[in-house]
């Protein structure tokens, strides 16, 4: 019910008029079904909120170094940081102690980047560090794999794979990317590495390809369904964002396409989980790619609300059948 009830809303917050007018979807972005609107926005800070979790309440959680606090918000667009529901300081540990936060198997985690400790994050934002992981400290970017609930992550020993219920981890690649993304289907690990777009194999930690997008690509998500089913969205430094079609051949002009431009500094993106969009982040705000109907981004298929007013309207008649035959029988 919860689903229903957080799928509808956003599906009210995408339709209003809250798009950001700094980052803009091209021509190509809006034929290709993109929705850009501004989830939070209103502060100041060189990065402003890197990630986002999604908390067991369908909050969602986020760090800013404006002030170093840790904030949560409901999941609707249009807010801006006085419109959080709690609020909880940290201290900064590190040399660039913005947070890098993920949502693996239906917890947030996170870590302050460039040395940070793996922490868990409750539902009002207080947090404690992941049992197991005092050797192993984050790098930069994360993402939780949709699959078994495990955080792939760049950290001090390199791309890991990290169960964070067990307190262990092995190395991936004797890598050290920025942005990290997972395939919905928990089979390759896409990283910012040197400047462009790499994919790697999770299990074997092999190499699969390199995608030179130019224009300082960091943070992406990959995308589950419709007519872009496979291609991945990359958020960049230089305030624009491109979409890659791994099924084109290097040097094919559909490869790589330009889907909105006008941002100030593109950094991580992180999956909201409830609903199948992308939070996107820039220097002033935060903002929310919609790829359309039928498609996700970063998370395996969110079925729409049609569909779960169908499922609950099903699980009804179902138990009202029970309940006569029970009847019936005494």
């Amino acid at each position: 019910m919860r689903k229903l009830l957080v799928a509808g809303a956003v599906a009210a917050s995408l339709a209003s008029p809250c798009a950001h007018a700094g980052l803009t979807l091209t021509a190509d972005g809006v034929s290709l079904g993109f929705t850009l609107t501004t989830f939070l926005s209103g502060y100041n800070a060189q990065y402003g909120p890197l990630a986002q979790g999604i908390a067991s309440n369908g909050n969602v959680i986020t760090g800013s170094l404006l002030n170093n606090q840790i904030y949560v918000f409901r999941d609707v667009d249009g807010q801006t940081l006085s419109n959080a529901v709690t609020s909880v300081p940290y201290t900064c540990m590190t040399g660039n102690c913005n947070y890098a936060m993920t949502t693996a198997g239906g917890s947030v985690y996170g870590a302050q980047a460039f040395g940070g400790v793996y922490q868990t994050f409750a539902n009002n934002g207080t947090f404690t560090p992941v049992a197991g992981l005092s050797n192993l400290t984050s790098y930069l970017g994360m993402w939780g794999d949709p699959v078994n609930g495990h955080i792939i992550s760049a950290s001090n020993s390199g791309l890991v794979d990290i169960n964070p219920i067990a307190g262990t981890f092995r190395v991936i690649a004797d890598i050290f990317p920025d942005g990290v993304s997972v395939s919905p289907d928990g089979t390759t690990a896409w990283v910012e590495l040197g400047g462009t777009i790499q994919s790697f194999d999770i299990a074997s930690g092999a190499h699969i390809h390199t995608y030179n997008t130019g224009n300082s690509p960091d943070g992406t998500g990959v995308i589950t369904g419709g007519q872009l089913n496979g291609d991945v969205v990359v958020n960049n430094n230089n305030g624009t964002m491109q979409l890659i079609d791994p099924s084109k051949a290097d040097g094919d002009p559909l490869q790589i396409r330009l889907i909105a431009t006008g941002g100030t500094r593109g950094d991580f993106v992180s999956p909201d989980v409830s609903n199948g969009t992308l939070f996107v982040s820039q220097n002033e705000a935060v903002d929310r790619l919609s790829c359309g109907p039928n498609c996700s981004i970063g998370v395996p298929g969110i079925p729409e609300p049609e569909t779960y007013a169908l499922m609950l309207g099903g699980l009804g008649m179902l138990s009202l059948l029970v309940r006569r035959r029970r009847m019936q029988g005494r």
